[in-house]
């Protein structure tokens, strides 16, 4: 049976199931082309879908939560951020090279000095808003929003307790029942989606093997994310071949190349070098438009 698995990253709440599906789908067949005709309209397709969960789940983070649980950076400004929500910014930041100084002028007029100083009580909301700024600014593809909106729904997914584990049993849920027959069955996740579906995927046992695990824009290269999937980094024992692919441009794939030393010993396939444009370099339209990409899918569908 053929069968292609569709699992979404961030920024996905103005859409449906079946828009997503249908996007994905026409994408793909694009850059497949005539060569699929004969069977195309015959793949199962399987879409997970948890983008109103996140954003519900990230939106709600902090804004009424009783004291000593963990807040997310879009809670009340007087509040700090415990260090396992902070490094993710501090990643990035560090990642880019963006020094303090320049983080600060991103500090509103108002804002207190002590605000870039690490407390005891942690970092300060404030400091993490300017960050995101920064990002936004001195990186091309963070920007129109892109650096805020992963780095709120990455960490509420990543830290808010009980949505990393709520959210990867919606999408088990979804795509991995009756999971069987897999002789032509593709696993294409993005973004935030490539992290969901290597979580469950790593835990799922098989006598048969999934032929194509495809990832693209993933940010599993990010120390914290794999801090909190946990060890072992290896190709998960359903997965036949893993294809990872990425644009250099890519601000949520911070480390394009999942490799020994990015990621972990899994053996994995990379096309780190995709061009997706200028306008949108995390655009999964364009990355499953590929030649390298669309090519990979459709020899392990045909």
């Amino acid at each position: 049976m053929r069968r292609l698995v569709f699992v979404h990253g961030i920024n996905n709440e103005d859409f449906t199931p079946e828009q997503i599906e249908t996007d994905w789908k026409n994408a793909l067949h694009s850059g497949i082309g005539d060569r699929a005709n004969e069977w195309w309209n015959n793949v199962e397709v399987r879409t997970a879908y948890y983008a109103d969960v996140l954003a519900k789940e990230t939106n709600a983070w902090g804004r009424a939560e009783p004291a000593g649980v963990r807040m997310g950076a879009e809670a009340p400004d007087a509040d700090y951020v415990e260090d396992s929500i902070a490094e993710l910014y501090l990643e990035l930041q560090r990642a880019y090279e963006i020094d303090n100084n320049t983080v600060s002028l991103e500090l509103d007029d108002s804002d207190e000095p002590k605000f870039a100083r690490r407390m005891a009580a942690g970092v300060h909301k404030k400091w993490l808003k300017a960050i995101t700024r920064a990002l936004e600014k001195i990186v091309p593809s963070a920007g129109h929003g892109l650096a805020g909106i992963f780095l709120e729904q990455a960490a509420a997914y990543l830290n808010k307790p009980g949505l990393y584990e709520k959210i990867n049993a919606l999408v088990e849920d979804q795509v991995l029942q009756d999971f069987s027959n897999l002789d032509n069955t593709v696993v294409v996740g993005h973004s935030l989606g490539t992290v969901v579906m290597y979580s469950l995927l790593r835990a799922t046992s098989s006598e048969e093997k999934i032929p194509q695990f495809v990832t693209l824009g993933s940010p599993l290269g990010i120390q914290i994310v794999r801090k909190r999937i946990g060890p072992p980094f290896i190709k998960p024992e359903i997965v036949k071949s893993w294809t990872n692919g990425a644009d250099p441009e890519d601000f949520v794939a911070l480390h394009p190349k999942l490799d020994a030393q990015t990621f972990g010993p899994a053996k994995i396939t990379n096309y780190s070098e995709l061009n997706n444009g200028q306008e949108d370099a995390h655009s999964v339209r364009r990355y499953l438009s590929q030649p390298e990409i669309a090519g990979v899918i459709y020899e392990a569908l045909k």
